[in-house]
């Protein structure tokens, strides 16, 4: 199954250069507390993080999370602060001679579990007191075993429980009144499906391929942002992650364009060494939507960004994590700026947030590899239509597009049998967001419990289809009468002729 890495946010675009400064013996020099002390101003900025006292003077301007968060750590050891809220080697990115010298008589870093619920992050620690293959009801108090977990739905209903409330807020909210975020998981289970009879199904294949790469399965991850808030195992840098896979393993980047564009283009070309094979700009969020559930979250104390480290300001706006996020992003990106995108990249581009037949007909039209069909789970826009109707829209106006690039969807889908209805519509692969977020409770074990969930469904869900290679899954599989009257089609999209306005009478 091929990956995404989620953008790093951290900004650092500086050229590794130098080497960090040692003793006479070549041993690099210690640091006293009280040395360390005297550098905690803006133009005199020095940090220690694992034992490693770092001169971050000239990144205090760049940090996205703003000056004031780490001036806040200036002259100190910064290290239970920046555990919280980044992976360890991150520092690792700003150039050699920033890195001063060893912490003298520092107390030896105690690495914490994190593949196991606790109170660390933003899992709250409960007992686990249901047994071993019981079912996970609404009137369960404690964290199941993960062998108790069967679905996608049982994982949310625990973390509704295991996360603490600032962390459930951020990840369960959507936009207002959650009307595309509720929409998207109802229609599509309002398509039903149209199973074939007495058929060999003793072998199933459901392998597939994406922007040429083989995947095991037509699902993804979904990027998403402040997986660091339940598991430590998260927010590590793009170099880190890819490293850590096999050389086989594809990798695909989601990208977030920042304002300062020359940071982008330092970020996609950084990606490019890395052997990143695709980039997935996000296009449907220049702003963030108003998410009520995570503003109100966050008026119950300060809250820092797990990705810049960025505190929620207090106004009336709200303080949610999602506005936190977005101040880096730049507002004015347009169709045109794709090609500086594609050229900084060099790799197969793919815009993700795509909601109309008329933005993927311009997708064509502007060379785009791929789009993914997407609402941010109900997170930018409510009201927007969902995600599976975008789908629909596609088939009903222009089914050209999907000789002409790849089409993947996201929003609403947690069972194998919806991955399977969206294949059936033409999708290429379905992303799977906030269950596998939600699985991180359980930690790595989780994730790949979930990913199993789903392969054993979409098997399950094709042998009793009558199909045993995703090849066959095909419009007619499925019954789309339910969904259907809500569809644009092309005569309703169509321009329509303004209303002359009335001239008041005198």
């Amino acid at each position: 199954m091929s990956r995404f890495a989620k953008q790093s946010e951290l900004g650092v675009s500086h050229a590794r250069r130098g080497r960090p400064k040692m003793t006479a013996t070549g041993e690099m020099d210690e640091i006293s507390l009280t040395d360390l002390s005297r550098h905690n101003t803006k133009t005199d900025c020095w940090i220690a993080v694992h034992s490693k006292v770092w001169d971050i003077t000239d990144f205090i301007s760049e940090h996205p999370g703003g000056p004031s968060v780490l001036l806040k750590c200036a002259g100190s050891n910064a290290t239970e602060i920046f555990d919280k809220v980044h992976a360890p080697d991150i520092l690792e990115e700003l150039p050699e001679d920033k890195l001063v010298g060893i912490l003298k008589d520092a107390t030896p870093d105690v690495p914490a579990a994190a593949s196991q619920p606790s109170g660390q992050n933003g899992v709250a620690t409960q007992p686990a007191e249901i047994a071993l293959g019981s079912s996970v009801e609404q009137g369960d108090t404690g964290i199941p075993p993960l062998e108790a977990i069967l679905s996608a739905p049982d994982l949310e209903l625990v973390a509704s429980k295991a996360l603490t409330p600032k962390t459930w807020a951020f990840y369960s909210s959507a936009a207002t009144d959650l009307i595309t975020h509720r929409k998207n998981k109802e229609l599509v289970r309002r398509i039903m499906i149209r199973p074939r009879i007495l058929r060999n199904v003793t072998r199933v294949d459901f392998r597939t391929s994406i922007l040429g790469f083989e995947s095991a399965a037509p699902f993804f991850i979904s990027p998403a942002a402040m997986a660091k808030l339940i598991s430590s195992n998260a927010s590590y840098t793009l170099k880190s992650i890819v490293s850590a896979a096999p050389p086989t393993q594809p990798f695909f980047f989601q990208l977030y364009i920042n304002s300062e564009r020359h940071k982008t283009v330092a970020i996609l070309r950084s990606a490019k060494k890395l052997g990143i094979k695709a980039v997935f700009v996000t296009v449907d969020a220049p702003v963030p939507g108003k998410r009520e559930a995570d503003e109100r979250a966050a008026q119950a104390g300060t809250i820092r960004s797990a990705i810049s480290g960025g505190e929620s300001s207090r106004d009336r706006k709200g303080s949610g994590l999602g506005r936190l996020m977005a101040r880096y992003i730049d507002k004015s990106i347009t169709w045109e700026d794709l090609t500086w995108i594609r050229g900084a990249s060099g790799v197969p581009l793919v815009l993700k947030g795509v909601q109309t037949a008329d933005d993927v007909r311009l997708a064509v039209e502007y060379g785009v590899d791929g789009v993914l069909l997407s609402n941010h789970g109900g997170r930018s826009l409510d009201g927007s239509q969902a995600s599976i109707l975008v789908l629909l829209e596609l088939r009903e106006q222009c089914p050209e597009v999907f000789d002409k690039l790849e089409v993947y969807i996201d929003g609403g889908f947690e069972r194998g049998s919806d991955v399977l209805k969206a294949v059936a519509l033409g999708a290429t692969a379905v992303g799977v967001g906030r269950p596998f977020l939600y699985s991180l409770v359980y930690g790595q074990e989780g994730v790949e419990h979930l990913s199993q969930i789903l392969k054993d469904e979409i098997e399950t869900s094709m042998r009793l289809c009558g199909i045993t290679s995703l090849s066959q899954a095909t419009p007619a599989m499925v019954n789309t009468l339910d969904v259907d009257y809500l569809v644009m089609s092309g005569e309703q999209a169509r321009p329509k002729t303004p209303l002359r306005k009335r001239r008041a009478k005198l």
